[in-house]
């Protein structure tokens, strides 16, 4: 048995799965290896690729745009479940592995572009046009770690209402931040922009074990569903996230230090003191301690308030 071989049967062993594809021998076949550049790490386990789709809850009346695609693996499965998948992969060198895929089913397109210039909007669009009969869109994806927030936060605050749902594998610890909660330690800027408007969980997490090559932490498995009504509705969206950034951009201070030294807020610390107190907060509260809605409240008033000291 070959080195390669026993180190597979040692990690479907760590993992308990009898499902396993090898990338290894799809590479060597399409003459192509991962790319540390693009933080490539494929995934071995079917179960997981099964499980994934299942979380997405991917049906035949569903489009799924899948971002990275990669060998192929999970895209062959999301085509036998949805009506219509639309890959967006960035490395023309897994063409070979794609097309492999491709063949034999007519219900899906390879898009080979990097998804942050993609115009989401207009490929949405179009899909939508081209498949009438397929009422939802839907997101699934394994996304490189090293572009992982900046594509959610692409991907929601651009085109949010475009999709019924967004499931992503992400490193663990961005998955925690990802569902955090007021106070806790994980809870953060994008925590908020998720909470507005997004129902998230955590489905289950993923041994490193269970990818090739082996990255050094977990992952998890996020599911996004998007509000149809978002729970909180400020009067100025746009001012709220102001709020939001200044209060992380300097996250151990209190916020009536925070606020009041970003210049694009036009705000002191006495009307910051003051908004806080008219919600029920402790004027040496942080930005942690507030949940979205009471980030909205505090906008509200703050919003409305002439700047002074």
């Amino acid at each position: 048995m070959s080195r390669q071989a026993e180190k597979e049967r040692a990690e479907r062993a760590e993992t308990g799965s009898h499902e396993r594809v090898s990338p290894y021998v799809v590479m060597a076949s399409c003459g192509i290896s991962p790319k540390k550049a693009l933080g490539q790490n494929f995934l071995s386990d079917l179960t997981v690729v099964k499980k994934i789709v299942s979380a997405a809850g991917v049906e035949k009346s569903d489009i799924v745009l899948e971002i990275g695609p990669g060998l192929g693996i999970m895209t062959g499965i999301l085509a036998d479940r949805a009506g219509y998948v639309a890959a967006v992969e960035i490395d023309r060198d897994l063409a070979p592995a794609l097309d492999s895929v491709m063949s034999g089913r007519d219900n899906i397109e390879i898009i080979y572009g990097d998804i942050m210039k993609v115009n989401v909007g207009e490929l949405t669009e179009r899909l939508r046009r081209e498949h009438p009969g397929l009422t939802r869109v839907k997101v699934v994806a394994n996304l490189p770690y090293y572009i992982t927030s900046p594509i959610i936060m692409m991907l929601l605050e651009q085109y949010s209402e475009t999709f019924s749902s967004l499931t992503f594998m992400v490193q663990k610890e961005v998955a925690e931040r990802l569902v955090s909660r007021p106070g806790e330690p994980e809870y953060g800027a994008i925590t908020l922009a998720v909470a507005y408007r997004a129902d998230a969980e955590i489905c289950f997490t993923v041994p490193s074990s269970c990818f090739v090559p082996r990255p050094k932490v977990d992952s998890a498995v996020v599911n996004l569903n998007i509000y149809k009504i978002r729970p909180v509705e400020p009067s100025d969206p746009a001012h709220m996230f102001r709020l939001i950034r200044a209060s992380f951009a300097q996250r151990r201070k209190m916020l009536v230090n925070a606020l009041s030294n970003a210049a694009y807020l036009s705000v002191g610390k006495s009307e910051v003191a003051g908004a806080l107190e008219s919600i029920g907060l402790n004027p040496a509260a942080r930005g942690e301690e507030l949940s979205v809605a009471q980030f909205a409240a505090l906008s509200g008033i703050l919003n409305k308030q002439p700047p002074g000291n």
